[in-house]
């Protein structure tokens, strides 16, 4: 009797106000209000319950004074135990992970397939070709372009929204591995004078422009104006890239004399044995090419492939697209008489390249710039009377009973040309004064008229001592 008018009142303040205190709430406070309202059947049983419900007031007495972390680590049965939770008393689920914000621990999710560089194939590229930067004064030929007019062509580029990319980012883009600006520009340099790393290098630095240079082994370290291969080598380290530009720089098109098996085994030294001697020199993977004068056949362009360049580059200005030929993409050669053809460049007009094989340049473009000369185009020269030579397998179909020579302030000279190796040969009838002369070859290739001209210098001679 006695048991069952206290023991309400010991559950109240002993057990359900300690486990609200705690918020322990894994044992509901109804199931042992019920517990102690169980009547018992026998005194025994009374006092049993009695004596627990003592131990257990002085329990949750002792457990409201303790922190509720020392209570999860005494009371284990909390996370073994059996749960009874009322549809109520549910726990609100744990909320999903945002993809917005991840959490530390998150594993990123791997890159999806379909995640790959978008390449614009509309993209288009004009690449420009200088040879000497060298104030007028010091050398004449219509191929040195002054530092001035140089700088002007960079500036231009800048002003007229022309990108200007590197050759391994214009490669990476014909592999569809990099996309590049719908307007860009690459700049080259032949041949291996030395005013490329005097000139044009602090040039080109000012406005950030990376660049190539096509180097003719045999010219290098050999004095006068060449390049050294220690500066290519600090070349190398600038970042600028290294053509090749074959061993000796003579038209690859022309046998010249050689047995058939000679003249293979001379063009795979002139295209492949070049390629080796840059790689071993400079310790990089020389991957572009520039075929001297701009000549080329198919069996050139084969030994091109086989030596493992990724491009070929002639001298035919063209808006080069991502389906041009590879072996034959068109620049855009710097000449004084000819300053409208880097123009076309500049204002990124000129022709589109064509998807097809590169095709030969008609008859009326060829310039000196194609075809090999002696003197040189732009030389100055000591011999009054000298042997003028001219190739001119690049006009294809000339006649050769049309063919005629003639030299400025002279006229008609005479001359002979050999149609099977496309040899022509001339000499002025008497001895040159000191100045300037123009060479002008015409002649007919089919219905068309076709002519093409070059420049040399007969130096002043030196007064004599007494």
């Amino acid at each position: 009797m006695i048991c069952n008018l206290f023991l309400p009142a010991i559950v109240e303040f002993s057990i359900t106000k300690p486990l609200r205190r705690i918020r322990l709430g894994n044992i509901p406070a109804s199931l042992l209000r019920r517990a102690a309202y169980r009547p018992a059947n026998s005194h025994s049983e009374m006092k049993k319950l009695i004596i627990l419900f003592t131990l257990l007031a002085a329990g949750f007495f002792a457990l409201a004074k303790w922190s509720p972390k020392t209570v999860e680590r005494i009371m284990f049965w909390k996370r073994t135990a059996p749960q009874i939770v009322s549809p109520q008393n549910l726990p609100e689920p744990a909320p999903a992970l945002s993809a917005s914000k991840p959490e530390e621990d998150a594993v990123p999710p791997a890159p999806s397939a379909d995640a790959r560089v978008v390449v614009d194939k509309t993209a288009q590229v004009v690449v420009l070709l200088y040879h000497r930067i060298e104030p007028s004064a010091q050398t004449a030929g219509d191929l040195n372009v002054s530092p001035e007019v140089f700088e002007q062509h960079m500036q231009r580029l800048k002003d007229e929204g022309i990108s200007v990319i590197s050759m391994s980012d214009f490669l990476a883009w014909r592999r569809g591995e990099k996309s590049i600006p719908s307007r860009s520009a690459i700049i080259t340099i032949d041949d291996g004078y030395v005013s490329a790393f005097d000139t044009a290098r602090p040039i080109l630095k000012k406005f950030g422009y990376p660049w190539t240079y096509f180097i003719y082994t045999k010219y290098v370290g050999s004095g006068g104006k060449s390049i050294t291969w220690e500066q290519l080598g600090q070349l190398r380290d600038e970042g600028v890239e290294i053509g090749c530009h074959t061993v000796s720089h003579q038209d690859l098109r022309d046998p010249r004399g050689k047995t058939p098996e000679a003249y293979e085994q001379w063009l795979r030294d002139e295209i492949a044995g070049s390629k080796t001697i840059i790689e071993q020199h400079l310790g990089i993977r020389c991957t572009a090419f520039a075929y001297p004068f701009g000549g080329w056949n198919s069996r050139i362009v084969q030994i091109v492939r086989e030596a493992g360049y990724a491009a070929a580059f002639t001298v035919y200005g063209q808006r080069i697209t991502h389906s041009a030929p590879s072996e034959k993409i068109g620049r855009y050669a710097w000449s004084s008489r000819r300053p409208q053809d880097i123009e076309l460049a500049l204002k990124f007009i000129g022709p589109l390249s064509s998807t097809e094989p590169g095709p030969t340049p008609p008859p009326s473009s060829a310039t000196a710039n194609t075809l090999l000369t002696q003197p040189l185009d732009g030389e100055t020269i000591a011999d009054p009377q000298p042997t003028l030579k001219v190739n001119l397998s690049q006009i294809e179909g000339i006649e050769p009973s049309s063919v005629s020579v003639r030299l400025s302030g002279i006229g008609l000279v005479p001359h002979k040309y050999d149609s099977s190796t496309h040899l022509l040969e001339s000499r002025p009838p008497e001895p040159l004064t000191p100045g300037e002369y123009t060479v002008t070859i015409s002649g007919k290739a089919g219905s068309k008229r076709v002519e093409t001209r070059w420049r040399f210098t007969i130096a002043q001679k030196t007064a004599s001592g007494p």
